[in-house]
């Protein structure tokens, strides 16, 4: 039993679109950095950042995906609503409401990280627009 492309497509988009989130995340952490700065800094701290983002960020990026993110998905699809704009709304909505859930954990001894309603519904959306395009089969900036 062989299953369709798009249902393949589909799969990727639910495997890899939650990667996008904490990506970003050291991305746009690393460059704030080098401007609030004016310096790069070290290999060293980057690596430190990117095993602390997804240590923790990974694992919520796949549970959010995987246990809000999927059922919405099936849910605009059944009622045909499923498009871009909707795809977007539904992954800021998940990455606001997941950062506030997670903020009674992020704060405390020995240290707290910040981590914003905004900067996490960003994140959402980065991760739904890397959905979108892996699902829609087509690479962005292209045409059809």
């Amino acid at each position: 039993m062989s299953s369709s492309p798009g249902s393949k497509r589909l799969l990727v988009a639910f495997l890899v679109a939650p990667l996008a989130a904490p990506i970003a995340y050291v991305l746009g952490t690393l460059t704030v950095e080098s401007f609030a700065h004016r310096s790069t800094p070290s290999v060293s701290s980057a690596l430190d950042l990117v095993i602390g983002v997804f240590t923790l960020g990974a694992p919520c990026a796949y549970l959010a995906a995987l246990v809000v993110g999927a059922p919405i998905y099936f849910v605009l699809r059944r009622l045909g609503l499923l498009n871009r704009g909707t795809i977007w709304l539904a992954g800021a909505a998940i990455g606001a409401a997941g950062a506030l859930v997670l903020a009674p954990y992020l704060r405390g001894d020995p240290f707290s990280i910040r981590f914003p309603w905004w900067v996490a519904a960003l994140l959402g959306l980065v991760s739904a627009e890397v959905f979108w395009w892996i699902r829609s089969g087509h690479l962005p900036g292209e045409t059809r």
